[in-house]
């Protein structure tokens, strides 16, 4: 082949690589970035995380409906009415999260999806001042965090431009940030979590937990006081749970142990437990007595797995038992006091020579309704 032949086939050969190289370029460009997940703000160490995809429950009859229900601020009233809209209403994904370390109650709360944030912080600083706070907004890497600075403590809510929204309390909420902004490993990157995931399967709510090795110490302690003999639950090195929607719901657990023998023996406890709760009266009477009848525990080497699955029809009647349940034990709203009749002032405060204020409680209800 001729010189000139050769360098004109290499100048063309060198054209195509360039201008291929320069429409993928542009191409990616034209490409909307992958929307923040919530577990990319989880930290790695978590104990415990709850995750949750809205469009799956909201496509599902026997969960959507707790979905639609009006969300209210306690004290304040609905949520839309307070903020001029529903958070909720573009959200995809929300996780729960509670530190392996820290003190008792701390919890984070992700979530991802279509996010207002200027919007959020106002409606966040409005909640404030409306129970008496005083609104801070400050800057934490990338994210604005709200916080009431006449009662620290109480927790924070923190949002970016397109998410996620965080809600948490002081180190865990800055934790979170960090794992956000790639300052420190998410939970993706803990190979325990991971593994109970996978072993869960594809779920549309979903829990993994994993214990550290002082937090197996301390239950081994407490499952066996007195030097007994070692309990089979102290083997539980991590443990998971989900529900799959399709035409049929399908929950699936799992517990990972740290040897077979104790796992095998845990199976049998289970499925014991699980046979005593079924032929329990109140079990039957809502209606969770069959289902439990029917759930496998089986123990496979290191794993102990549980399956049930029950119908779009039997689900849907389980959650709305459930939810009358939940009704009922709502507490009932207090009592009203009649106005004072008209003509009467107010009593007159202590310490200006009035009687000190009392204290009106209502009379407890007798057991016979206060017949006799």
């Amino acid at each position: 082949m001729q010189t000139r032949t050769r360098d004109g086939l290499a100048l063309l050969l060198a054209g195509a690589l360039l201008g291929g190289g320069i429409a993928w370029l542009l191409g990616r460009r034209q490409e909307s970035p992958p929307a923040p997940s919530a577990l990319d703000a989880v930290p790695a160490d978590a104990l415990l995380v709850a995750s949750l995809d809205l469009p799956a429950l909201r496509a599902s009859k026997a969960f959507a409906s707790f979905l639609r229900e009006e969300r209210e601020i306690p004290g304040l009233g609905k949520v839309r009415d307070v903020c001029g809209f529903d958070p909720m209403a573009g959200l995809t994904e929300v996780v729960l999260a509670i530190p392996a370390a820290g003190e008792g109650g701390d919890f984070g709360l992700v979530a991802a999806g279509a996010v207002q944030s200027e919007a959020l912080l106002t409606c966040a600083s409005k909640v404030v001042e409306a129970r008496g706070g005083q609104p801070v907004v400050t800057q934490i890497g990338s994210f604005h965090a709200v916080r009431d600075s006449s009662a620290e403590g109480r927790g924070e809510i923190a949002v970016r431009p397109g998410g996620p929204i965080l809600l948490g309390g002081g180190a865990y909420l800055r934790a979170m940030i960090d794992a956000a902004d790639g300052r420190a490993e998410p939970v993706r990157e803990s190979a325990a979590h991971r593994e109970v995931a996978r072993e869960v399967g594809e779920a549309a709510a979903r829990v993994t937990v994993v214990l550290t090795p002082e937090q197996r110490a301390e239950l081994e302690r407490e499952l066996a006081p007195g030097g007994g003999a070692r309990s089979p639950a102290a083997s539980v090195v991590a443990a998971g749970a989900g529900v799959a929607l399709g035409p049929e719901i399908a929950v699936r657990g799992v517990i990972l142990c740290d040897a077979e023998a104790p796992c095998a023996e845990l199976g049998a406890r289970l499925r014991a437990a699980r046979d005593a709760r079924a032929e329990d009266l109140a079990t039957r009477l809502i209606g969770f007595g069959a289902l439990l009848q029917r759930v496998e525990i089986a123990a496979e080497g290191k794993e102990l797995h549980a399956r049930v699955s029950l119908s779009a029809e039997e689900a849907s009647a389980l959650v709305a038992r459930l939810a009358s349940l939940r009704a009922l034990e709502r507490p009932a709203p207090a009592p009203r006091l009649p106005p004072a009749p008209e003509g009467r002032g107010a009593p007159p405060p202590a310490g200006d020579g009035g009687a000190p204020d009392e204290v009106v409680a209502p009379r407890r209800a007798k057991p016979d309704g206060g017949a006799r």
